[in-house]
């Protein structure tokens, strides 16, 4: 066979996918003519679509070597050279190959992905132009180009170039994939969608098209259809990383820790340098209380990416969960080195640092805001809480409430609370729960002292409650776990039929009410198998007093109260993690304040005696000893001078008062609405307080 049918047979075979048969004959074609410069070219090529990349180098050197002026050989040299990390060489290849054919278009667009690799964006768009000047009908630099301008900002233009590259070519699925990226970006939702379904259309197994329209559709509250179509990609690749992460993101969203975790430590294993699997996984593992763990995890992360913000934050909050505190502050710090407008971090950092009015962060947070290009962007509302908090330790009230005020507008905004449906509910609870309900119930319970259930409003002492009872050796803090809001759930995906809270307990049978009963307390007793006490702290149990009484009629519930008006400010100027609706509103709290008053005082009237004891925060201020050993009392158990040496525990707490319950008690926030005079006004007419 000659030469040239040699070549024609091998490339044939290349087109055709069968790059063993392909690069079989061209091994023996450079064998045969050591110094046929075309064959070691195609050598190349075909060992680069192997993913030999190194022996592809090693080729196409030795066809440059041959003919040092041909600028393909040269072109392809330098694209094997930038899929190796190479890229010093590869830059050399393509400039020697520009230079021998100035209109040589690949060169010109594969020189473009190297500035684009290395994120010199504003290059990359100049080469892609350049080749394209060369010749109109080439897709790829289309599509090249688009990227490039996306990356910079310029979506209108990138989306041009999509369409550019679709006109040219009709079946391009990344063109699609990466169009339909930027049309969600602009908020261009059906359209978005459209083109990422084009993308899979047109290739079935293109998992990162999954991925890309499962966020789309995540973003759009279709978490169901976003989780079905990632378990297609899956089922299409089931290591692959994006879309492990994207699960392991949407389950804990849905509060799944444990398929949340799998998820995570899967995309670990599948990419053992994912930063996104690691930071993930952290997440995960903080939101369950594994914060040794937690903290391994973002370590991780940041060993692979150490300037990664989001990270250094997260790791920072773990820190403080676990009392850390100084270390916290260091990691805040290090975030707002990295990024000094990072408008979180300052919100994360304000309660571990006491503001004077020289402090720099107090100049920075004011610089940030007044240059913020949107000052009502939620981009900037964590900024307003963070100088609220500022203004109030330097004892600028007003501006401190200004700022309150324009954070707790922004974020009321955004969120979707139906007021009259909420104080509805609240209204039903007592109207199920009767007195006669409460004295013949429909099930007899089960007989357990262990659940003690620490309920009332957020900032009324119940950090520092539960704190103290923790310390008992015969106690166990567990926290605002929801596992009795999720085991309500999981009845109701069992039982269809059952109506929502709180109507469901008159249609439950005495096996549905064992159901409920029996799987929060084994999910309970598994945290701490041989405390004679543990204590769940989810303040919302408040709804469920009632319930929790007829499961178990031996629990104890504890209320914490505080000055209403207090409570409410202290609510106000925090930004909550989880969405407290009704809290960044003054009118709206404090309706919600008075509808929830009127359930606690309601279960007190049902309650039998002894059921249900309310720690007054002021109290406990003024006479800790004798508030804590009525506690203790109260449940039973022996008194124990640990539960005084509260502020030493190393137990985690991951509520806005992680930072107090580091401390001693103190008196400073009893009677602080005073501070505020008429700027609280509306609060306490809605309140209808009176002193």
């Amino acid at each position: 066979m000659s030469v040239r049918r040699a070549l024609d047979e091998a490339l044939k075979r290349y087109q055709q996918g069968n790059l063993e048969q392909a690069a079989s004959i061209v091994s023996q074609l450079t064998a045969a003519k050591p110094r046929s410069a075309e064959a070691h070219n195609l050598h190349g090529v075909i060992l680069a679509a192997q993913g030999k990349r190194a022996e592809a180098a090693k080729a196409l050197g030795r066809a440059v070597r041959i003919d040092p002026r041909n600028s393909q050989y040269l072109s392809n040299l330098g694209e094997v050279e930038r899929q190796r990390g190479k890229h010093q060489q590869a830059a050399a290849a393509f400039n020697a190959a520009i230079e021998i054919n100035p209109r040589n278009p690949q060169a010109q667009n594969n020189l473009g992905i190297l500035h684009y690799d290395r994120r010199e964006y504003a290059e990359a768009v100049e080469c892609y132009k350049k080749a394209l000047s060369h010749t109109k009908a080439y897709p790829e630099a289309h599509n090249n180009l688009g990227n490039a301008l996306r990356a910079l900002g310029r979506r209108e233009e990138a989306i041009d170039h999509y369409q550019n590259a679709v006109l040219l070519r009709e079946k391009y699925p990344e063109a699609y994939n990466n169009m339909a990226s930027v049309l969600r970006e602009m908020g261009q939702l059906p359209e978005a969608e459209h083109a990422y379904r084009k993308a899979i259309s047109q290739r079935s197994d293109y998992v990162e098209a999954y991925v890309n329209l499962a966020l789309l559709l995540d973003g759009s509250n279709r978490a169901d259809e976003a989780l079905r179509l990632l378990g297609e990609a899956l089922r299409i690749n089931q290591r692959h990383s994006g879309a492990l992460v994207h699960i392991s993101r949407l389950q804990l969203r849905n509060m799944n820790y444990e398929k949340a975790a799998e998820a995570a430590r899967l995309a670990i294993k599948s990419d053992a340098k994912s930063v996104d699997a690691y930071l993930t996984l952290g997440q995960v593992l903080t939101e369950t209380d594994q914060l040794k763990q937690a903290l391994l995890a973002f370590e991780s992360v940041l060993r692979i990416r150490p300037g990664m913000v989001e990270a250094r934050t997260l790791y920072g909050v773990c820190l403080k969960a676990m009392g850390r505190l100084d270390e916290a502050r260091e990691q805040f710090r290090q975030a707002l080195d990295l990024a000094p407008s990072a408008a979180g971090v300052y919100a994360n950092i304000s309660d571990l640092q006491k503001y004077t009015p020289d402090h720099p962060h107090l100049h920075e947070m004011r610089r940030l805001l007044a240059e913020a290009p949107d000052p009502e962007s939620e981009r900037v509302m964590p900024l307003y809480f963070a100088l609220g908090k500022a203004y109030d330790d330097i004892g600028e009230f007003d501006l401190a409430f200004d700022h309150f005020q324009k954070g707790a507008a922004i974020k009321r905004r955004k969120l979707n609370y139906d007021e009259i449906q909420t104080l509805g509910f609240l209204d039903s609870i007592r109207e199920v729960f009767s007195p006669d309900l409460m004295r013949n119930p429909p099930f007899v319970g089960i007989s357990s002292e262990v659940p003690v259930f620490i309920v009332g409003m957020p900032r009324s002492g119940s950090t520092l409650v539960e704190q103290v009872l923790s310390n008992h050796p015969s106690v166990f803090g567990a926290g605002e776990i929801k596992d009795f809001t999720r085991e309500l759930n999981s009845l109701r995906g069992r039982f269809p039929g059952l109506p929502r809270f709180p109507h469901m307990i008159q249609k439950m049978s005495a096996a549905q009410y064992r159901m409920l009963a029996e799987g929060y307390l084994r999910k309970l007793t598994a945290l701490a198998p041989t405390a004679a006490r543990i204590t769940d702290k989810l303040l919302t149990n408040f709804y469920f007093v009632g319930l929790l009484h007829m499961l178990y009629p031996k629990a104890k519930f504890v209320h914490t109260l505080r000055n209403p008006v207090d409570t409410c400010l202290s609510a106000y100027s925090k930004l909550f993690k989880d969405d407290m609706p009704h809290s960044y509103d003054l009118g709206e709290l404090g309706r919600h304040y008075r509808k929830y008053a009127q359930l606690m005082d309601h279960w007190q009237d049902v309650l039998p005696d002894g059921t249900m004891k309310t720690i007054v925060y002021e109290e406990v201020v003024n006479d800790l000893p004798g508030a804590a050993r009525g506690l203790i009392d109260f449940l039973g158990l022996p008194w124990n001078e640990a539960c005084l040496a509260f502020h030493e525990s190393q137990r985690p707490v991951k509520t806005a008062s992680v930072v107090q319950v580091r401390t001693p008690v103190y008196a400073t926030s009893v009677g602080r609405w005073k501070r505020y005079g008429k700027s609280l006004q509306p609060l306490i007419e809605a309140l209808d307080y009176r002193e």
